[in-house]
């Protein structure tokens, strides 16, 4: 990450979400008119009813949870191992971006 883009992410932290949304607005104008990214930017910045939403967010419906399991987990791995890791990788994120 170049310095300049720190700055900006730090003055971009400091802006009241409003801002912050206006900012997103820029950018995205930004990356249409050097990028062509017109659909994508437009369906995003788009407003939409919950039922239109509700529509679009197609969820089956869970009637039997055995359908939820898994048969990949290794068989000498405990759950406790899966949250450490789990932390460890945040740990090592949270490091990354700071």
């Amino acid at each position: 990450m170049t310095p300049q883009l720190q700055q900006v992410i730090i003055a971009a932290r400091a802006l009241s979400p409003r801002d912050k949304l206006e900012l997103l607005e820029v950018i995205s104008r930004d990356l249409q008119q050097n990028y062509a990214f017109e659909e994508e930017s437009a369906a995003f910045w788009s407003s939409r009813s919950l039922e239109e939403m509700e529509q679009m967010q197609i969820t089956p419906i869970i009637t039997d949870i055995r359908t939820l399991a898994v048969d990949f987990w290794p068989e000498d791995e405990s759950a406790d191992d899966f949250n450490e890791f789990i932390a460890a990788r945040r740990q090592a994120d949270r490091m990354r971006d700071t």
